[in-house]
């Protein structure tokens, strides 16, 4: 069964950002005040003219802006995780009054975010798959239906990520990458298969599909946005496996410029560079990276980084000796069950906390079965000996090299 989802900060959703102009219509963004009156004047519509379609537009509309299902500016901040999933939720059910698949899909998404604010990355995932399938069996002839359709693989990707399904994340990642509406966008094209790749260890699949991303993200204008961000960043810690110093400080400066600078300090890029310090050697490093409690960074951390910063986490504190590591780890532990990935990462933590070999190496075991070899090399290079010679043998099958060149090669 899933872990428990720990409990989400008191401030709900913790500090939506701020527009960076004012008024908030100086940035194509509707002010609060402005927002609250249109949905008070569709309320009066709707309830007037009985349409089930307008109520389930209109449900949406609260869920998305009122009850902040999606981190947005105009939302109260006092919305508690609770009345967010309520909210969406009632925004699906009318959805599915209303018949509309295309309305359904934008109201699973909604669904799909308040699960995540409220820290729970399973039920997140389980509602994205939803929409997928919902959308998979409509078909996707109108344009509409289509554009849903290449939002529906993202999201299924990206919280499949989140709950350690690699596989899973790589085969959506692949229909997304294969979408002929993204052709001349080949950096959303490939934004979560470099994740998953990167994640997993496939070195050499992230060196064949990276060109694509950079030359498409440069044609196009250098833009932003919260999966461009993780793409970039997931690409430098492959070449930071690799020990490639240049390459890895050359995709830093793309993620620094592809997504946003918070998401990369306390989210994806806490949890990239983790890997990357703790594979040369260098827990306390890594410790530092991931020093805040997730509670602390929740607003980047919860949607798909939050099971893996807090397995990274309890890693560096066994391995840097932290105090704490043992409280930390048990805490990670029972977050974290249910995802095989992260749960083998705190299984290992814990082995090696306790000076367990044989649970040391079961968790190589778990992490093939999870498809993420990476981890599972890495385990082998923990225990040392023998079988560090077969750890680094795979490691270089996957195109990375051991992590004995030390700390300042992570950096």
């Amino acid at each position: 069964m899933p872990g428990t989802p720990p409990r989400p900060p008191a401030t709900w959703p913790p500090q939506p950002p701020s527009p960076t102009a004012s008024p908030a219509r100086s940035n194509g963004i509707p002010e609060a005040a402005e927002a609250r009156a249109l949905l008070d004047e569709a309320r009066g519509q709707a309830a007037a003219g009985g349409d089930p379609a307008a109520e389930a537009a209109l449900a949406l509309a609260e869920a998305a802006v009122v009850a902040d299902a999606f981190g947005a500016v105009q939302g109260d901040a006092d919305n508690s995780a609770a009345d967010t999933v309520a909210a969406a939720e009632r925004a699906v059910d009318l959805a599915l009054r209303a018949g509309d698949a295309v309305a359904r899909s934008a109201a699973l998404d909604a669904l799909s975010g308040a699960q995540s604010w409220a820290g729970d990355p399973f039920a997140a995932a389980a509602a994205a798959r939803h929409r997928l399938g919902l959308l998979d069996r409509a078909g996707a002839a109108a344009p509409a239906a289509t554009h849903e359709l290449v939002d529906a693989l993202a999201m299924a990707a990206a919280t499949a990520i989140g709950t350690g399904e690699l596989p899973q994340a790589r085969g959506w990642g692949e229909r997304l990458a294969g979408r002929p509406l993204l052709a001349e966008v080949g950096d959303h094209a490939t934004s979560w298969l470099l994740v998953a790749d990167a994640l997993a260890g496939r070195a050499d699949d992230v060196l064949a599909t990276s060109p694509r991303f950079l030359d498409a993200w440069e044609r196009t204008g250098r833009q932003r946005s919260f999966s461009l961000g993780p793409a970039a960043a997931a690409v430098a810690m492959v070449h930071g496996l690799r020990a490639d110093r240049g390459a890895r400080t050359a995709w830093l400066a793309t993620a620094d410029r592809a997504g946003a600078e918070d998401d990369h300090r306390h989210g994806h890029g806490a949890v990239f560079d983790s890997i990357v310090l703790l594979h040369h050697g260098d827990p306390a490093a890594a410790l530092e990276r991931t020093a805040p409690e997730p509670e602390a960074v929740w607003k980047w951390v919860c949607w798909v980084w939050l099971h893996w910063y807090a397995a990274l986490r309890a890693e560096a504190s066994v391995l840097a000796g932290h105090p704490e590591a043992a409280a930390r780890t048990a805490a990670a532990r029972d977050l974290v069950t249910g995802n095989p990935v992260a749960t083998a990462l705190a299984d290992r933590a814990q082995a090696l906390l306790d000076g367990d070999p044989q649970r040391l190496l079961a968790t190589a075991d778990a992490f093939t079965a999870a498809g993420c070899p990476y981890q599972a090399a890495r385990t082998l290079l923990l225990a040392g000996g023998r079988h560090a010679a077969d750890g680094a043998a795979a490691l270089d099958a996957l195109g990375l090299r051991t992590g004995t060149t030390g700390p300042a090669a992570a950096h």
